[in-house]
């Protein structure tokens, strides 16, 4: 809280300073007389960047190191395509660099790198922005911790309706007893597809956020994340990244039941023991849960939750659960109840007879049950006739799980399932069973939707049908295949 107050009034003072004398728009010199930004005759023409209007320009140069020596403002900053010497640009302590317009263009095709320092008396440095202003592509800011017991790191701040970008945006612990680097998403930015990486005490920032949500492209790491009562979204760079650090709630503008959301086509792990109290949502992609979390957790349609974690909460499936990992076997737990929907999956993969070769939902409190279970068998094991895998446990139970194709590969066998006080247990049967056949499925939905297509057409013509057909379709995976169901009923 210490923390995020003085930064904001060191923001706000910004403000009410005067602009450094020969505030210009300039070009960094391809052989200036130091590394100081706020030195004139290090820019062309003769002046420094520091202005509501001014544009900083950075192209050919022999010193890329940069560094301001006041508080500094500019509309925009440019790298040029002859800027393939990255620079490091960085807000020295106790000094801020705010960029308040355009933001940041980078065209140099490198990245290029900003750093908020801290100072031996804790001070820190400060990157600001603020209006619509971007952090750009191809940039990185690192944000380095305190070094004093006590110093406050440097900082990132996003206001008002700017927005992170595509930027990396990295939060350095802190050492001796100093707090991390901080990345702050205030009022209504935006994380845009920015890589957030957290270590040690560094931390991200949104208790302070305009409800309901900031979407980031990816957290990784293992510091800390303060979600007060906003909802963090997470995968739009669809990277498959690891956090290990902790989500909570709380924050420097405080508040509790902060919630997360999974979106994109990478896998989130997380392997920490996060306690944010809000829903966990799976909309899409794959969310590996081999810590834990405290909430209730909610998988949809698009999403897959995997893992060998624990949910402290109860566990909604409407799209594909998999106890373990891809391609191994593992436990899932839920502390509260399971509910999986009618067109849900549970995929239990099997790689032997062995705890732990088998996938196993342990669900303490009761299971209601719909949809389809879907064994899979890994490393090439066949199981034998009479061959048993306890693959859930509850406390009670309701309902019943499918299998659309029980023979097991090309073997003369078949699962059976079946349900006992406190467990469910898959079976090795001798004998294949009837399947239903996928081309005729397919020619009967085809067919019915050719129906349902003409009985529309003379609905609209104000035509009298007798019957109607009414197509659901569902497609899942059962080892390769897909399934699909189609309903008719009839009206006389």
């Amino acid at each position: 809280m210490k923390t995020l107050i003085v930064a904001a009034i060191r923001c706000s003072l910004l403000f009410l300073l005067p602009s450094v004398t020969y505030a210009i728009s300039a070009q960094w010199d391809l052989d200036p007389i130091s590394g100081d930004w706020n030195r004139a005759d290090n820019w062309t023409p003769n002046g420094v960047p520091n202005g509501l209007a001014d544009v900083a320009t950075f192209g050919l140069s022999n010193t890329t190191n940069v560094s301001i020596s006041g508080d500094t403002e500019v509309n925009g900053i440019i790298f040029t395509s002859e800027a393939t010497n990255p620079y490091t640009i960085t807000a020295s302590a106790p000094f801020t660099l705010r960029i308040s317009g355009t933001g940041i263009t980078n065209n140099s095709g490198s990245t290029q790198h900003f750093m908020t320092t801290v100072g031996a008396n804790g001070e820190f440095g400060l990157i600001v922005f603020t209006n619509s202003a971007t952090a750009g592509t191809s940039t990185m800011f690192t944000n380095n911790g305190g070094t004093v017991s006590g110093a406050a790191g440097g900082s990132t701040i996003f206001h008002d309706s700017s927005t992170a970008g595509s930027a990396i945006l990295v939060a350095n612990g802190g050492s001796n007893g100093g707090a991390g680097g901080q990345i702050f998403f205030n009022e209504n930015s935006t994380g845009g597809t920015s890589r957030v990486e957290l270590f040690g005490n560094g931390s991200l920032e949104i208790s302070a956020h305009a409800a309901p949500s900031v979407t980031i492209g990816s957290i990784e790491g293992n510091g800390n994340a303060f979600l007060g009562a906003k909802n963090l979204t997470v995968g739009s760079n669809n990277l498959s990244t690891t956090f290990s650090g902790v989500i909570q709630d709380g924050g420097g503008s405080g508040g509790t039941g902060g919630s997360l959301t999974k979106i994109g086509s990478g896998t989130f792990i997380l392997t920490g023991a996060n306690t944010y109290t809000g829903n966990t949502n799976v909309d899409r992609g794959v969310l590996q849960l081999d810590g834990s979390i405290t909430s209730n957790a909610f998988v949809n349609q698009s999403g897959t939750l995997v893992g060998m974690g624990t949910v402290n909460g109860n566990l909604v499936n409407n799209g594909r659960v998999i106890p373990g990992s891809a391609g191994a076997p593992g436990m899932l737990n839920v502390v509260g109840n399971y509910t999986q929907a009618q067109y849900a999956t549970l995929m239990i993969q099997i790689a032997g007879m062995n705890a732990g070769q088998f996938s196993v939902l342990d669900v303490l409190g009761t299971a209601n049950l719909s949809g389809r279970l879907d064994p899979v068998l890994l490393n090439g094991f066949i199981p034998t006739i009479g061959q048993s895998f306890t693959f859930l446990t509850y406390a009670a139970v309701n309902g019943t799980l499918s299998i659309f194709n029980p023979n097991i590969d090309n073997e003369p066998e078949h699962w059976v399932v079946s349900y006992q006080a406190t467990n469910a247990i898959l079976t090795v049967a001798p004998g294949n069973v009837p399947v239903p056949d996928q081309g005729s499925t397919f020619l009967l939905l085809m067919l019915g939707l050719l129906g349902l297509v003409t009985y529309r057409r003379q609905l609209l013509r104000g035509a009298d049908l007798s019957v109607i057909c009414v197509i659901t379709g569902n497609h899942r995976r059962q080892s390769q295949q897909s399934r699909l169901e189609l309903g008719c009923v009839a009206r006389a």
